[in-house]
């Protein structure tokens, strides 16, 4: 994770139709066992710690190829398999066909759990009613294959490897099997608001030994990065609140800038951006973008809603609180050595502990430059802001806000009340007010 600091904003079941029932399914001990490639990665298949599972995270599919293999072959179990989850209760897929399914994962052998992948083919999958969960209408979450068929474990076979990714694509994922690599088109790699349904892309790979037949964990990546911000102010006398002045409602405003010899112009991010995830190493795969002609850029803001709660004061000792923008930006990487930072517009009240009286901050502004912006995969960007007396906002409500300009001013406009001396002198007696 990486933390910046901003001093600014002022300073701101197991019968199937599958040929797989003719495995070799005998174990060392001679005895028969028929068992089914199950999932049950709702168990450990996340790396954030604020989210223990895919579904917890709005994904509610992910997609799977699984190579069966030996010292001498390999060969192909699940072709970009959907693999799909369900709470029984109308979120995700209708679990109505599928053997394996149950409300939760028990042990690591049962082969039940809400993750399931049979009959979650487009010729299969026919749900309709909604309060069963995705109705085959919804193309974005229906499978590439025609039928998903049970699978089973081939204990004629040392290892089978998996390597998923999420969220689902029918199309733009695609599979290399000599280098083991999935390759990503930039549309299946798009930056998200808050809604990593369809977005926020994710991939894991795990080998698992044919003889334990024990369901599948994965544990995921992340291909993009997420960013957050949060507030804390170090104004004596005073409670901040973050409060949102622009016509639209739209809230806290992010403006895409270059910062060039001190002055500031617009410029474009990238929002999406295409991959390929190399897996030979099912330990560490690594995940290399790239930035193509099919890559889209923007210079549209950032928007991160306004934080409902007091911004909590700077404390010189023990843990620092926050205020935090209850957006989460699902970012994807930016390429090397980009140009490109962001100028925050925030507008905040100054509220005075002794008498109550509110101040409004219009439009304070600060820069987080290019070097902070880079986006990289698997990684958390928080942009702390720290609200000062030295603020580039402005008190004056007749003000013209613009939240697509990138210029910071360079000295500030909000200034507390001095005295500047005081006079003391004789009056005359002659005065006739007196």
């Amino acid at each position: 994770m990486r933390k910046i600091f901003i001093r600014a904003v002022a300073v701101l079941a197991l019968t199937s139709c599958s040929s797989d029932v003719l495995v070799d399914n005998k174990g060392a001990d001679g005895t028969e066992s028929q068992t089914p490639i199950a999932f049950s990665v709702n168990k450990r298949n996340i790396t954030r710690a604020d989210a223990t599972s895919l579904e917890a995270n709005k994904h509610y599919n992910f997609g799977v190829w699984a190579l069966k293999t030996t010292d001498a072959d390999s060969v192909m179990v699940m072709g970009n398999y959907l693999v799909g989850f369900s709470d029984g209760a109308g979120k995700g897929y209708d679990k109505s066909a599928a053997t394996t399914w149950n409300s939760t994962s028990g042990a690591d052998t049962d082969h039940m759990s809400p993750w399931f992948y049979e009959k979650l083919g487009t010729a299969e999958y026919l749900n309709e009613d909604a309060t069963k969960g995705y109705t085959k209408t919804q193309a974005e979450f229906m499978s590439a294959n025609a039928n998903q068929y049970l699978r089973y474990w081939d204990l004629a076979y040392n290892n089978t490897v998996f390597y998923a990714y999420a969220p689902y694509h029918s199309q733009g994922v695609t599979f290399d099997t000599t280098t083991n690599t999935i390759n990503v088109a930039a549309t299946a790699n798009t930056a998200a608001y808050n809604d990593p349904t369809l977005h926020e892309f994710i991939y894991a790979t795990a080998s698992v030994r044919n003889a334990d037949m024990k369901d599948v964990k994965l544990q995921f990546k992340h291909l993009g990065a997420q960013v957050k911000i949060n507030f804390c102010e170090d104004i004596p006398g005073y409670k901040v609140k973050i409060i949102d002045v622009t016509e639209t409602g739209s809230g806290i405003q992010a403006t895409p800038a270059n910062l060039t010899a001190g002055a500031y112009t617009k410029a474009k991010y990238y929002t999406s951006c295409g991959a390929a995830i190399n897996m030979s190493s099912v330990t560490a795969p690594t995940a290399t973008t790239s930035h193509g002609d099919d890559a889209t850029t923007t210079e549209d803001n950032l928007v991160f809603l306004i934080p409902e709660d007091i911004v909590p004061a700077k404390v010189s000792t023990g843990t620092q609180q926050y205020v935090w923008s209850p957006t989460i930006y699902y970012a994807v990487p930016q390429p090397s050595g980009t140009t490109t930072g962001f100028t925050f517009h925030v507008s905040y009240q100054l509220i005075a502990e002794d008498n109550g009286e509110v101040i409004t901050v219009h439009d304070a502004r600060v820069f987080v430059p290019a070097d902070v912006v880079d986006w990289k995969p698997n990684t958390r960007y928080v942009y702390a802001f720290k609200i000062t007396t030295n603020s580039t906002g402005t008190t004056d409500p007749n003000v013209n806000i613009d939240v697509t300009d990138p210029e910071v001013p360079t000295t500030s406009n909000v200034y507390p009340i001095v005295f500047d001396g005081a006079t003391i002198e004789d009056y005359s007696n002659n005065d006739s007010s007196i």
